[in-house]
């Protein structure tokens, strides 16, 4: 329990709920993928890596990867749902300043790549 608790046993999750809401996003925003149930399947896929311990019996490996991937979905969507308040808040703004004619066209920083 005591490596489970300390500071760099922690910093696991929360990378890998980066990395799922990363994926997440990507394949939402260019395939059309429902939000939720795609970083749930990744946070899944994610959480698998709690296999390649053969030391620890199975069905304790098996608690780990539901109990691991749990925290990885809930950091992945505390992630998304700070993300799209920081971008409502930012769209409030932009609308307040579109009012006004500005002389040359601004592309917001988060806009279409392709």
């Amino acid at each position: 329990m005591d490596e489970y608790l300390n500071s760099k046993s922690m910093l696991a999750p929360g990378i890998a709920g980066a990395t799922t809401t990363m994926i997440t996003g990507t394949l939402v925003s260019q395939f059309g993928f429902p939000g939720n149930y795609t970083a749930l399947a990744v946070s899944f896929m994610l959480g698998m890596v709690v296999f390649s311990d053969k030391t620890v019996p199975m069905l304790q490996r098996a608690v780990f990867y539901l109990v691991n991937s749990m925290i990885i979905f809930n950091v992945a969507v505390g992630l998304n749902t700070a993300g799209a308040a920081v971008m409502n808040t930012n769209k409030v703004q932009e609308r307040t300043v579109e009012t006004v004619p500005a002389p040359e066209a601004r592309m917001p920083f988060f806009s279409p790549w392709f």
